[in-house]
């Protein structure tokens, strides 16, 4: 990336000046205990969705239409700009049910108006229209939405690497607090119109959702920590999550674990001591600064359109894991290390070639089991599948399990 001014936008105001208080020395929640800057996903881990189109050799943007000074910018030329990066999180647009493509990121590229205003739009264009190598378009949003918004990027890269291919490379409209479907990839024109805007921008109302546990996932009975994220648009602050575990009856907060940074997720967690064995129902909702609720109906991103069930079974050696998911449910086995990958876990497992009592399986394990090599007779150290022999079927036995643990230390 070229050395560059790298600008930030800040609207002055009491809240902004927070967020870079926060960013200086740190927030205090009202409960004292520090929180932490929002999750930053890594580019390996970001969501991807659909197919990567073949990017032409000789890309460039168009930024055309009713404007006055058209331009034709190769990715060179866009970067000669003032950067800017910013932090924002991108969510598909799912108002209710269990898929959840979410992730967060930093940001950098130029300012959408900038770039709008750098090509004059004439008095009378009221739309624009941004399109994609892949045919895909966002129509006619209303340019004076566009004009309006200093934290609107054509982005050029995420976390402070080249933007990937999947995420959109060359360029990317990263709208922060915006539908995901409306931030657009692949960008390669932008055509100004004096037709009247025909797309509204989808503004994420407060909610709430679920990363742990999975819908339909088997817990063990004990403590289990309930985590999620709580999310919203328009520069609007949450300042509360809660639980439910009976259907909304009574509700229960959750510690909310980042500070505010406008248009990016909060992530919270919430010690759920379990009292018996069963089926649950989990609902989170978000509730905001101004004291907005997150809406109960499924559906439009109400709580209720977010639940997650689980299935609670008892947990005899005390791991973790619930017994019927445990490949040695009476033995304290938490790591469900399966060498072997035969369903019976290291720990209660008598292939397990820990000759000499000790982690891990080493050398000294081979020379114990090599001293008996082709030796014939019961119960002989090395004699992994117990045929009365060590040979180089125990041999194969043996390498499964090279420097595994045989027992949880």
């Amino acid at each position: 990336m070229n050395n560059m001014e790298v600008k930030v936008t800040f609207k002055k105001d009491r809240k902004d000046f927070m967020v870079i208080l926060c960013f200086i020395i740190g927030c205090l929640s009202v409960n004292g205990y520090s929180l932490e800057p929002p999750p930053i996903t890594p580019i390996e881990e970001f969501f991807t969705i659909g197919v990567s189109p073949n990017i032409p050799g000789d890309w460039h943007l168009l930024i055309d239409g009713a404007v006055e000074r058209p331009l034709s910018l190769t990715l060179d030329d866009i970067m000669q700009y003032p950067a800017t990066t910013q932090m924002s999180t991108l969510e598909c647009y799912f108002p209710e049910g269990p898929d959840l493509l979410v992730s967060n990121a930093n940001w950098t590229g130029v300012h959408l108006n900038d770039m709008l205003l750098e090509a004059i739009p004439e008095t009378e264009a009221l739309s624009v229209t941004f399109y994609g190598v892949d045919g895909y378009a966002i129509r006619r949003c209303n340019l004076d939405d566009m004009l309006l918004r200093d934290d609107f990027l054509l982005a050029y890269a995420i976390n402070g690497q080249t933007l990937p291919i999947e995420q959109g490379y060359p360029l990317k409209l990263v709208l922060p607090g915006i539908a995901g479907f409306q931030n657009a990839r692949w960008l390669a024109r932008i055509e100004v119109s004096t037709f009247t805007p025909l797309t509204d921008l989808d503004h994420y109302p407060i909610h709430a959702r679920i990363f742990e546990p999975n819908d339909m996932e088997i817990i063990a009975l004990g403590t289990y920590i309930i985590r999620g994220m709580a999310f919203a648009g328009e520069e609007i602050d949450i300042n509360n999550v809660e639980i439910t575990v009976d259907n909304g009856q009574s509700w229960e907060p959750a510690q909310i674990l980042n500070y505010y940074v406008p248009n990016v997720w909060k992530h919270w967690e919430f010690t759920w001591v379990i009292p018996q064995v069963g089926e649950y129902q989990i609902f989170a909702r978000a509730i905001d600064s101004f004291g907005n609720v997150q809406r109960e109906e499924s559906g439009n991103f109400g709580w209720k359109g977010f639940g997650v069930t689980v299935n609670v079974d008892y947990d005899d050696d005390n791991d973790g894991v619930p017994d019927s998911t445990d490949n040695c449910p009476n033995d304290y086995n938490p790591s469900q290390a399966d060498s072997d990958s035969d369903g019976t876990g290291n720990v209660c497992d008598e292939n397990c070639p820990n000759l000499d009592n000790l982690n891990p399986v080493n050398f000294i394990d081979y020379s114990i089991l090599t001293d008996n090599w082709l030796l014939v007779d019961v119960n002989l150290a090395g004699d992994l599948n117990q045929d009365e022999i060590v040979n180089v079927n125990d041999i194969e036995i043996f390498t499964d399990y090279w420097l595994s643990h045989c027992y949880e230390e």
